[in-house]
Parts: C-alpha cells; sequence; structure tokens
C-alpha cells in the first residue's frame, strides 16, 4: 500500500468499485462494463474462432461445434457467457440462447426451446439496450423477401383476423419460395408467426409467444392467428429451433448459440446424472439440426468429472471432440491488476467529478498484485475491496509479511502486547485453496512419501518470510500406519509454537482410519495436534470410525 493512498480525495468510493462480484442470470443479457479480456483467453479465443469458421464455411456444417468449459466453484463461468453473447452480439453474427440448469424439467427439448426464446427476447445490444434478438431476427426476414409496399401492408394496414391472415399466408409463400430460403425446407409457420410479430400488436405477441414454446393454442387464441397450424408433434420443440437457427443465418449471416450453465445444480435431484445425459442428447440435437449452431456446455469441474462415468461413449466423443477448455479460478499476478485497474476506471466514470482512479499503483504495491496472484476474481475482489475499506478507515499498515502470518498464528506483535494486532484482512485458507485448485503436479499415492513432500514444504516457509520466522520440520517414527511430523515455528521476539501432525489416510472401511485415531489418541502427550486426511470422510455412519 503506498502512502499516496492516503488523504486522496474521493476514495471513500474507491471500495465500491469491488462490489458485485458474482455475475447473475439478469447481468448476462448486459455488457459488463468491468470485463478484462486476457480472463480465460483461450476459451474466448476458442469460442470466437468457431464463430469465424462458421462464417467462413457459409453455414455449411462444421464438425465440433459443441465447445465444453469446465472448472472450479468461482472461476468465473457465468462471467465468461456473459462476455462471450457480448462479443457475439457486438460483431452481430449470434444470437445467444442462455439456460441455467436449475429447474426441474421432465422434458429438456422443451425446456432449451423456452429458454432459446426468453433469450431472444432480450435486447440484443448489449450496450444500447432497445431491439430485442427476436424483433431484429423478425425484421431483418421481412425486409430481406418483403418489397417496401407489402411490408408497410403488413405493418400499417388496418385488417381483420381474416384479412391479416390472408395476408401472411401469402407473404409466407412468397418468402419461403425467394431464392436465400427455397433451399432451406423452412418451416412455414414459423415465418408466418414472424410475420405476425410486424404488427407489433401486445395481443397477437402474446399469442406467438406461446406457439413458439412449441405449445397448443386454445380456441379463442388461435382465432387471433388464423394463419397459424396446430403444434403438434413430439419433435416440435426441435423443429422450431431449427426454423429460427436457419433464418439467423439465411437473414442475418448469424450462428445459433446455445449455452447451458450452472449444470452442477442438477446434483439437486435425485438423479443428476441421467439428466445430464437426457439434456446433452437434446443439445446435440440441435447441432445436428442446426449447422451453424454453436452449443456450450459450461459446468463444474468435479461434477463433469462424475456424469463423464454415465455418458455414452459416442456423447463424449462429441462432447469433447473440439478438445474440453479448462477454466481456472486462480488470477495471474497481471490479471489481478488489470481486473483492479478496469473497475477503478470504470468507478472513475461514474464519478466523473472526481479523482481518477484508473492507476492502481497510486494505491496498491506491484507486491500485493503478486499476492493476490492465486486468487480466484471473486476472492481478489473480496480482498480488494477490504484493502481499500482499510485505506479510507485509515487502519491499515504494511508491517511485512511475517508480521502478518505472526498475527495468524496467535503471536504478539513485536511490542509484545497481545491487544495492538492489525488487521490485514487476509485470509490464508482462501489463498491455500486458490493454489490448490490451480496446481497440476503429481502427487505421491505412498502415504510416507506424501509426508516427506509436506515436510519439504513446512521447511521451505522460512525462506519464503524472508527469515523472520525460523520453521523446522521433523519426522516421528510412531508407527508404521501413521506418518507423523513435529513443527515448531520461532518468532523473533523468541515465542515458539510447536505441533505435531499426523497423516491419517487409512480407508474407514475395515477400520484403518479407526486404528489411526486410537493411536493418535496415545501419542499426543500434551501437544496441539493436527489430523491431515487427503479426502472426505465417506458418509458412512454405521463404519467402525463413526461409532468410535
Amino acid at each position: 500500500m503506498t502512502a499516496a493512498a492516503h488523504g486522496a480525495p474521493g476514495l471513500d468510493t474507491l471500495a465500491a468499485a469491488f462490489e458485485h462480484s458474482i455475475t447473475w442470470e439478469d447481468d448476462i443479457w448486459q455488457a459488463d462494463p468491468v470485463d478484462v479480456e486476457i480472463v480465460h483467453k483461450k476459451a474466448r479465443d476458442k469460442f470466437y474462432d468457431l464463430l469465424d469458421r462458421i462464417n467462413s464455411a457459409k453455414g455449411a456444417n462444421l464438425p465440433a461445434r459443441i465447445l465444453l468449459f469446465h472448472g472450479q466453484s468461482g472461476a468465473g463461468k457465468t462471467h465468461l457467457i456473459r462476455a462471450l453473447r457480448t462479443g457475439a452480439h457486438r460483431r452481430g453474427n449470434a444470437y445467444f440462447g442462455y439456460a441455467q440448469m436449475t429447474a426441474d424439467v421432465a422434458n429438456y427439448a422443451d425446456f432449451f426451446l423456452r429458454r432459446l426464446i426468453a433469450s431472444l427476447e432480450k435486447p440484443y445490444d448489449p450496450d444500447e439496450g432497445g431491439e430485442s434478438g427476436l424483433s431484429r431476427l423478425t425484421r431483418l426476414m421481412a425486409e430481406a423477401a418483403l418489397p417496401a409496399d407489402q411490408l408497410e401492408a403488413l405493418r400499417e394496414a388496418d385488417l381483420d383476423e381474416l384479412a391479416l391472415a390472408r395476408l401472411i399466408v401469402d407473404l409466407a409463400d412468397e418468402i419461403v419460395a425467394c431464392p436465400d430460403f427455397a433451399d432451406q425446407d423452412l418451416d412455414i409457420n414459423i415465418v408466418r408467426a414472424m410475420l405476425y410479430m410486424q404488427r407489433n400488436d401486445p395481443r397477437i405477441d402474446q399469442r406467438i409467444r406461446q406457439y413458439l414454446y412449441g405449445r397448443q393454442l386454445n380456441e379463442l387464441s388461435a382465432q387471433t392467428v388464423r394463419a397459424l397450424d396446430p403444434n403438434s408433434g413430439d419433435g416440435r420443440a426441435f423443429e422450431i429451433v431449427e426454423a429460427l437457427g436457419r433464418i439467423m443465418w439465411i437473414v442475418d449471416q448469424a450462428a445459433l448459440v446455445f449455452c447451458i450453465d450452472q449444470v452442477e445444480d442438477l446434483r439437486n435431484f435425485d438423479d443428476p446424472e441421467d439428466r445430464f445425459t437426457k439434456a446433452v442428447g437434446n443439445l446435440m440435437q440441435i447441432a445436428n439440426r442446426v449447422p451453424s449452431s454453436v452449443v456450450i456446455i459450461s459446468v463444474l469441474e468435479e461434477f463433469y468429472g462424475q456424469a463423464r462415468a454415465m455418458l455414452h461413449q459416442s456423447y463424449i466423443d462429441r462432447i469433447e471432440k473440439s478438445g474440453p477448455v479448462p477454466l481456472y479460478e486462480s488470477r495471474t499476478a497481471e490479471e489481478a491488476r488489470e481486473i483492479i485497474a478496469r473497475r477503478l476506471e470504470h468507478e472513475a466514470k461514474r464519478h466523473s467529478d472526481g479523482p481518477n482512479f484508473s492507476d492502481p499503483t497510486a494505491y496498491l504495491s506491484p507486491a500485493t498484485f503478486e499476492e493476490f496472484a492465486g486468487l480466484s476474481t471473486r476472492r481478489l475482489l473480496e480482498h480488494a475491496q477490504k484493502r481499500f475499506c482499510g485505506v479510507v478507515d485509515d487502519v491499515e499498515t504494511d508491517d511485512g509479511l511475517a508480521s502478518t502470518l505472526a498475527q495468524a498464528l496467535g503471536f504478539p506483535g513485536d511490542n509484545d502486547d497481545p491487544g495492538s494486532d492489525n488487521a490485514f484482512g487476509i485470509n490464508y485458507r482462501d489463498l491455500w485453496d486458490s493454489f490448490a485448485n490451480g496446481c497440476e503436479a503429481e502427487m505421491p499415492s505412498d502415504d510416507q512419501d506424501l509426508l516427506d513432500v509436506l515436510t519439504a514444504s513446512v521447511a521451505l516457509t522460512s525462506q519464503e518470510w524472508g527469515g523472520q520466522l525460523k520453521v523446522e520440520a521433523k519426522r516421528r517414527e510412531i508407527a508404521d500406519d501413521l506418518p507423523t511430523i513435529d513443527i515448531t515455528v520461532t518468532h523473533p521476539t523468541g515465542h515458539s509454537f510447536d505441533a505435531r501432525v499426523y497423516l491419517c489416510n487409512r480407508p474407514t472401511q475395515g477400520g484403518g482410519l479407526k486404528r489411526q485415531l486410537d493411536k493418535v489418541l496415545t501419542t499426543m502427550g500434551g501437544r496441539t495436534c493436527f489430523m491431515l486426511r487427503a479426502s472426505d470422510f465417506p458418509p458412512n455412519k454405521k463404519n467402525q470410525t463413526a461409532q468410535a
């Protein structure tokens, strides 16, 4: 934290720049003013490259049009989807459908269709709002195929329901006979439905929305839109999606992009793997029927690993053909700096009469960005907000990392006054979790080898803290099946901290873990002790460990 931060005008607005770190569904439809394009750049490039290939192929059926984005919680999956929609809509080469898999539905084809229509009813332009995607599509279709006089009659003529139906039937026949449409085998009822929307009549629009949902209209509603044949057939949802996707390409040279997100929420139901399999099957149907489509599956890595085991191999081949893209939650120091800079810049624009916050180094030292490296975006923003709150309150001081660690271990400060501790606002559990999630090193399978890694790592902490702390780690031979080390941490003030660490990795089945715990209880010797386990405890309350 640099001294320039203290006393600067308008600093009470700094902390507000880091609020709203979670992206909700309602955020998807608007551009993110603080998006940082270097975050998840590989996924972004893969998506835009695919759109470019579809455009170059003139809408021909290309392979590998299903993209799998998987990552940890807090990796920014939904934020990425928001950025992709924004970028594609700014380019004008896609219509983006979005569905969160939180609803309890029996038919995913119908669900995806409804979510697509709902997405198309959002403003197409992510920056300025205005015309919805569906209105844009119907307007472009009508303007591309109809002369001005017919278009004016469709939009403005005073017609009763029967006369309007006759006009729409005639115009739809002309459209599907046009050279651009003739070889597409379009569903003429969808063309008619889109022509109806040119009337901008709320009474009609309500019926058309229901029709595009694939639902049957009652007798009175059907009288209002007489040109439409009844929806029928089990595959009606796919037929409507296909028609819309083909029209997108014909009139706008734009791909149909459909994304499912929050897939891990299927775990709220009794049959998450079966639901995922059905959903994937329906998504592949969309990809098959619409050659200019892109399907995105955004999923928690853990859930995909679980559900993958239940998928047919043919499904896996289709999903992973383009190459799964991992979304790592940990941000680099450069990304952390860009994220903070972008938010400060946006805050400055919102308060044009205030100070310019665009240079983060005026408020945070370069070492701070290195400290933020490894955090998820969400945690990074939370920590940044705490730092800036500390600036405002003038209570945060930078006494060095050694003092921070000493405080975390419960030691008093250098003045030996336990009541004079500083509020650094650093959560070491978050730091460790971020590192662990981003680490891809292969870990030893043998417990003794695993303890060797731990012992060496603990010994390195003295170097990491610049020699301000003396850390010793020694192996203890207590039992062959109970790897153990003793740790001593000595602070420059002379305070020391002793602990014993047991590695308890034996399985609960057969009482292996119980025997380890029995030995732990008899060898603690009054020390502060920790038991480490490399996996979760199995949720079996009837095994010997639980009963003990």
